[in-house]
């Protein structure tokens, strides 16, 4: 009787090893939060109701001059999605850093996905460690 073919095993745990921190972090976070329920950044269809969850990567800080507006960034692990809160100029803790879930209808803009007005909820700010 022969061995069991090992190759691919052997394979996944070569390209875990070799991994870098920031894949290994994105491959935990998409763990964690299907395992919570929330939906992948990278799943999001146009047009559709999603439940996120990940951390700002990046704000957009708009002129005075421009419509208000507070524009983020959020990242999963899989994916990205910009976040855009019309009508406001700030919102307190909204900032690079804080973990959040947002809850709205999901669309693509070009070849990049966003979310207008949702729902949200500050998980961490920005520093603070996630318990």
């Amino acid at each position: 009787m022969s061995a069991p073919a090992r190759g691919p095993d052997l394979l996944a745990r070569v390209r875990r090893f070799l991994a870098s921190s920031d894949e290994i972090d994105a491959a935990r976070a998409r763990t964690d939060a299907v395992r919570a329920g929330y939906d992948c950044v990278a799943d999001v269809g146009d047009r559709r109701k999603v439940h996120l969850t990940g951390f700002i990567s990046s704000m957009v800080v708009h002129p005075r001059s421009a419509a208000p507006t507070v524009e983020v960034d959020v990242v999963d692990g899989t994916g990205s999605i910009t976040v855009i809160w019309v009508g406001r100029e700030e919102i307190p803790g909204i900032e690079p850093g804080t973990r959040l879930s947002v809850t709205g209808f999901a669309a693509n803009r070009g070849n990049h996905r966003v979310m207008y007005n949702p729902r949200y909820e500050i998980l961490a700010r920005a520093g603070e460690e996630q318990t």
